[in-house]
């Protein structure tokens, strides 16, 4: 739940906010009564969450702005591109049909890892084929019902899965499957291929234990030399169990390793602003008053909604429907 204290401070900045954007005079400011398909739409401004519904009147200076809506029942992102000139009192802007954004594609590469080691001489643990069917179902699940919907449906994600079964891989000193470990079994991915590879292994079994259940992130793209965000994961033994746990009580580990490649480098190198405490990005819902498990602080982070001392921020989905990790690899992005 949302500090009051952020509430209080956050009402503020908007009551200023509708008298001046900080360089523009009053009375450069035009009312745009802002209308939606949806009552209860979240107004976007210039990309930035507005923290008015529709219907909604917003004082907008002069220029050419982009209005945008995420429709919470149906979770689709409306948008127009206006220009505001001060020739008249008022606009009526009215979002319909018409203005739904379409989704942009993200590719997915799930390496499922049947069997890892310390060490050449160290003991095996291993997971089947069949346990590594159920992460990936899990995977798919997760993000096509959890981030998909967080993003406004500004992200359709496309999943493919390729295992290594046919060699044992030996960790790093951290025990982990680090970028360069995964380039030297896997050495024909592209840039542009992906933008998202996860490999995914057992840390512990009855008769070998090698380390807990852990998932770390790269933040930085170019650590693989496809440019894709990585992470990798170690969980645990009973996987069935955990899954089932996972589903019903803390279903976001894979969108939480997600959001460490984007929401701690990549967005913010792109200007996006995002809640931060003392440098930490997914890791700072306590500081924002959100609590375990998280997936509220994980929507309103993707979606631009955490209200901050500032006003609002996270990722958005303009942010997400600019570019993706695999176009800037490609140097498409705007």
């Amino acid at each position: 739940m949302r500090s009051v204290f952020y509430s209080i401070i956050l009402s503020i900045l908007v009551v200023q906010s509708c008298k001046s954007n900080g360089n523009d005079p009053v009375d450069s400011m035009t009312k745009v009564s802002i209308s939606a398909s949806e009552e209860g739409a979240a107004i976007y401004l210039n990309g930035v969450y507005t923290g008015e519904q529709t219907p909604a009147v917003l004082n907008v200076s002069n220029g050419v702005h982009t209005i945008g809506v995420g429709l919470n029942r149906s979770r689709q992102y409306l948008k127009k591109t206006v220009s505001i000139e001060n020739t008249v009192e008022s606009y009526e802007i009215v979002l319909g049909e018409a203005d739904l954004q379409q989704a942009k594609k993200w590719k997915a590469l799930f390496v499922g890892v049947n069997k890892v080691s310390k060490s050449t001489e160290d003991c095996i643990t291993q997971y089947t084929t069949e346990e590594l069917d159920l992460t990936f179902d899990f995977l798919t699940w997760s993000f096509q019902e959890k981030l998909e919907p967080f993003s406004y449906h500004t992200m359709d994600w496309e999943f493919e899965r390729r295992d290594i079964s046919d060699q044992t891989v030996i960790l790093d000193e951290d025990n982990l499957i680090n970028p360069t470990i995964f380039e030297n079994h896997i050495t024909d991915i592209d840039k542009g291929d992906y933008d998202l590879v996860i490999t995914f292994f057992r840390g512990e079994q009855e008769d070998c234990f090698i380390a807990n259940f852990i998932g770390i992130a790269w933040f930085d793209v170019t650590e693989l030399s496809s440019e894709s965000s990585y992470y990798t994961i170690r969980y645990y033994d009973d996987i069935k169990a955990s899954i089932e746990d996972a589903r019903k009580n803390d279903p976001g580990v894979f969108v939480h390793e997600w959001l460490h490649t984007v929401a701690e480098r990549f967005y913010p190198n792109r200007g996006e602003v995002v809640p931060d405490d003392d440098g930490l990005v997914v890791h700072a819902a306590g500081k924002f008053g959100y609590t375990f498990p998280w997936m509220t602080w994980y929507e309103d982070l993707i979606s631009g909604q955490v209200v901050t001392p500032d006003g609002y921020a996270g990722i958005g989905p303009e942010a997400l429907l600019q570019c993706t990790v695999r176009e800037s690899a490609l140097r498409q992005c705007p």
